[in-house]
């Protein structure tokens, strides 16, 4: 079967809810990009709140300038469904507050992709190396994947060669829609990362 491969991307509805103190409540947040085993660096008490100056539609992704997956119990199903959990994809729960500080009934998660795959095609996509290191991606404009190198079972993973980069197949994207969820963004591979 054939399928085609996406990125999140930052959503920029300016509708939408958005979370923006990660690095302010958590130690060592920054592992969340690199598909980092999580748990014992947030616990499930952990209290993340709305951003006050961003929209008020509660979505099923909440966007997020840190590059997470903050994913509601709706996604948690879907991933749960499909059997993306555990060593797959790490769920972490954390306590969503609104604008005034008061507990939001339903309960997020971040999502922690924690499979790899090395399958950036550098002939085809457009990227640029790191100033200090030319052996490490600093950032990728245009993704191009080597499909043949993607586990058969691979339906979200980040890309190994810059793992903040998360990567998702189209097969797990049709399941998001055909659930109506809401707050999802992504490009499609060989299309310009917008920003």
């Amino acid at each position: 079967m054939s399928y085609s491969y996406y990125t999140f991307v930052h959503a920029l509805d300016p509708r939408a809810v958005e979370i923006v103190d990660l690095p302010d409540k958590v130690d060592d947040y920054f592992y969340l990009r690199d598909g980092v085993p999580m748990a014992g660096y947030l616990p499930p008490t952990t209290e993340l709140a709305l951003y006050e100056r961003a929209g008020d539609m509660l979505t099923d992704f909440i966007a997020n300038p840190d590059t997470a997956l903050y994913v509601s119990q709706s996604v948690q199903k879907v991933l749960a469904d499909r059997g993306l959990t555990d060593s797959v994809v790490e769920l972490l729960p954390f306590v969503l507050l609104d604008k005034r500080g008061r507990r939001v009934r339903e309960q997020y998660a971040i999502a922690n992709p924690l499979l790899k795959v090395p399958c950036l095609d550098f002939e085809r996509s457009k990227y640029r190396r790191t100033a200090s290191d030319p052996n490490e991606i600093a950032e990728i404009k245009v993704l191009y994947i080597r499909e043949e190198a993607i586990p058969s079972d691979a339906q979200l993973f980040r890309l190994a060669e810059l793992p903040e980069m998360v990567v998702l197949r189209s097969d797990l994207l049709e399941a998001f829609q055909q659930e109506g969820l809401t707050g999802i963004a992504v490009n499609r591979t060989g299309q310009k990362t917008p920003g």
